[in-house]
């Protein structure tokens, strides 16, 4: 209410004073604007290191139950959890980020090491600490349904709930039969590999 207030204030200086003396109730009202802005605005698009690597991440809303999204394989924020960013931020705070080497988070490079989903899920973490949130939900789609199982379990006590989809608990030797083909992704398809080159 003193953003409101300050602002009710600075019109009614406005009003009063002479065309002369306009400039300085103006910055006055200016600042003030620049302030309710930042106050009630719940949009925030924005990067910050984690982990040694600046990430891209999106926030909208300000509800007090919070929601981590995990996009899947080659994913982005917005091009696994456009609409849920938008859509669910009226009920909660939704907080999605592009993995290391993915959409807005290059550089780096992204590549697979046999730990890539301990190493996102550690990234999801810590982001998740560094803006502030001690408890919140995961939504997980495809390898970001992986990485949320096992933030998860490694950080239990910060998990409320969690939805994933499209993923797997285990992997077969077939599917690392299939995964090791999959690791060269200068096969790929020019379509999949986009979100990759940002």
């Amino acid at each position: 209410m003193l953003v409101g207030r300050s602002i009710f204030t600075s019109s009614r200086i406005l009003r009063s004073q002479k065309p002369r003396n306009l400039l300085k109730p103006t910055a006055h009202l200016y600042i003030y604007l620049k302030i309710a802005k930042a106050y009630f605005c719940s949009s925030v698009s924005s990067k910050i290191n984690v982990n040694g690597v600046d990430l891209s991440y999106e926030q909208e809303g300000s509800q007090e139950q919070v929601v981590l999204c995990l996009p899947g394989a080659l994913g982005t924020t917005q091009s696994d959890f456009g609409p849920q960013l938008k859509g669910l931020s009226n009920e909660f705070t939704v907080v999605a980020f592009d993995p290391r080497g993915y959409g807005k988070s290059i550089p780096p490079v992204r590549d697979f090491p046999s730990d890539f989903f301990v190493r996102d899920a550690l990234d999801g973490s810590e982001l998740m600490r560094k803006l502030g949130f001690k408890k919140y939900s995961l939504l997980g789609w495809s390898d970001g349904g992986i990485t949320a199982m096992i933030l998860a379990a490694s950080n239990p006590r910060a998990i409320d709930k969690m939805v994933i989809w499209g993923s797997n608990s285990f992997v077969t030797n077939e599917e690392m039969e299939t995964y090791e083909k999959l690791r060269d992704t200068d096969t790929w398809h020019p379509k999949m590999k986009a979100p990759l080159e940002g």
